[in-house]
């Protein structure tokens, strides 16, 4: 039977409308698979890779803010008894005996990560969680190894471990309404695993129901002894905020540019002996090394008292975690950044982790 031509047009304009409709971020349409959290290679610890499934978030059409903290609340514990974990710090104390149990010196996690629980599965697993990233954001491959410098790690590339997002303009950083749905990749102790994948889908889910809290989690460093980016491609640009003193209240900050000659100098660590780090027990959310900047941030390390108005500057630079990340953390029982100093006053504000004891 023919078909009409305005029958045709019609057909037609229904097949392209389907071809180019895409569910509104923020809709009550669950996102695609990919974005849940998993392990990259689920072999390496199946027990973990079994359990990451059942603790996926709902996206249910319009939970409320207090529905989505319940049912995280609930998952938390319910991982909390998969896992047999009461105090998070008793995970250091496990990952520290299992090192001295295999002779091990000096705590790395290039040594543990290759090492197995007792009750099965490698102790280091690469987690793959939904993040946020501004439009025009793009991905950087990063490297681990077990150097004394990170410009080591840089040059030779020894081992990939995961990869960050870079985005340099501030305008794109805080525009939140065309950020895109992403993921990142990191390395992390097995048995911390699941909680960090709680964590950070929570932090994501916040900002599917309410785009206002879309937080660019660019950098998610988990296990690690040194890591760098590649001190290839030559220099790059960067917009960040520049304040007026370093240990002020003022947020008066002006917008700089920096001039970097490669991208491993923007993404670059190197953790101290004691450090959760190497243990796979710890979370660094947006660490960055932006040079020449008053009180460095969007950089970690910090004494302004400035800093303790997290909402305040996430508002400015949306880099910044605002105070509702920071209470979704302690309800995970991690150690905040306000609860220790890294050396003297300053305060290290993309570190959480399980604490020392």
């Amino acid at each position: 039977m023919a078909v009409r031509p305005a029958a045709r047009v019609l057909l037609w304009g229904v097949l392209l409308g389907m071809a180019f409709w895409r569910p509104a971020v923020g809709a009550a349409t669950a996102p695609p698979p990919a974005l849940r959290p998993h392990l990259v290679d689920p072999t390496a610890a199946p027990a973990v890779a079994r359990l990451l499934p059942q603790l996926h978030l709902r996206y249910d059409p319009g939970l409320t803010p207090g529905e989505r903290d319940r049912e995280f609340l609930a998952q938390l514990r319910y991982s909390k008894d998969r896992l047999e974990v009461g105090r998070l710090v008793d995970l250091r104390h496990q990952s520290l005996h299992l090192l001295n149990a295999h002779g091990s010196r000096e705590p790395s996690w290039e040594y543990l990560r290759r090492r197995s629980w007792p009750q099965g599965g490698r102790v280091g697993v690469t987690l793959s969680v939904p993040v946020w990233v501004p439009s025009q954001a793009r991905r950087v491959p990063t490297y681990a190894g077990f150097e004394k410098r990170w410009e080591t790690v840089a040059q030779t590339l020894p081992r990939p471990s995961g990869f960050v997002w870079f985005a340099p303009e501030m305008r794109d950083i805080n525009d939140k309404a065309r950020y895109r749905a992403e993921r990142i990749h990191f390395e992390v102790n097995s048995r911390f695993a699941p909680l960090a994948a709680l964590l950070l889908e929570y932090i994501f889910r916040e900002g599917w129901y309410e785009p206002d809290r879309r937080v660019p989690l660019l950098v998610v460093r988990g296990g690690e002894d040194t890591y760098a980016a590649p001190a290839y491609g030559g220099p790059v640009t960067a917009q960040v905020l520049s304040f007026p003193d370093e240990e002020g209240t003022s947020l008066a900050a002006r917008v700089v540019t920096v001039s970097l000659p490669h991208l491993a100098a923007l993404y670059h660590g190197r953790h101290a002996q004691a450090s959760n780090h190497r243990l796979g027990l710890a979370l660094d959310l947006n660490d960055f090394n932006y040079p020449g900047v008053m009180d460095g941030p969007p950089n970690p390390i910090s004494r302004a008292l400035r800093q303790f108005d997290r909402d305040a500057m996430h508002r400015l630079d949306a880099r910044h975690l605002p105070a509702w990340v920071y209470r979704a953390a302690k309800w995970v029982g991690l150690r905040l950044p306000q609860e220790w100093t890294y050396v003297g006053y300053h305060t290290d504000w993309a570190h959480l982790d399980v604490g020392t004891k």
